[in-house]
């Protein structure tokens, strides 16, 4: 009888650790990382996810799910998150001559000469990852647009900041454009046309 209860009892206790183990590796299974960006999320956050190779890749946007499908073996190869950031993650450092923008609607923060589409609203130039954004975009621009209307963009740097009475700005061509900084400034006066007519 003894034995009989502690093998009913030993039986008990490995059913018993049998299902934490299950729980614990339910739990681990539920996180997956975004195949572009290397962000961590549960797999029900995820915004998109693709099936490639017989393995499923999740992303945490539709900026890196696009970027992914357009080259998946550049991402497999790939450390997750070493071939794109997202805005919060990255910093402005040096003024690089494209400069760094922000799409808009999905966020992303790219180098200006990577944008896949450009639009022109309220005499402000807006640059799009890829051009489902620029598409959502257009349909109802003012749900993009900060409501703080200081917001400007330096011409030269391609940084977005608020301007403030203290901010550089010139008229050129009916129209007015305001600098991070006041070399800036003087790279655009010396060649207004380099900065006014890039895209």
């Amino acid at each position: 009888m003894d034995n009989r209860n502690k093998r009913l009892t030993l039986a008990i206790l490995i059913a018993f650790v049998g299902v934490l183990s299950l729980t614990a590796a339910l739990q681990a299974e539920d996180l997956v990382k975004c195949a572009v960006s290397g962000k961590e999320m549960k797999k029900s956050e995820a915004k998109g996810s693709m099936e490639y190779k017989g393995t499923t890749y999740y992303f945490c946007c539709d900026g890196c799910e696009t970027q992914f499908k357009a080259d998946p073996e550049k991402f497999i190869n790939a450390e997750p998150g070493s071939l794109h950031q997202h805005g919060e993650d990255m910093e402005h450092g040096e003024h690089a001559e494209n400069g760094k923008v922000k799409d808009p609607v999905c966020g992303m923060e790219f180098d200006k000469s990577k944008a896949k589409a450009t639009y022109e609203y309220n005499g402000k130039t807006y640059y799009f990852c890829m051009e489902k954004c620029k598409e959502d975009f257009v349909k109802n621009p003012a749900k993009y647009v900060s409501a703080d209307e200081n917001s400007v963009v330096c011409p030269v740097s391609g940084e977005t900041f608020n301007k403030s009475e203290n901010t550089e700005s010139i008229e050129y061509e009916g129209k007015t454009y305001y600098f991070c900084c006041a070399g800036c400034k003087e790279k655009f006066e010396q060649d207004p046309e380099k900065y006014t007519k890039k895209k």
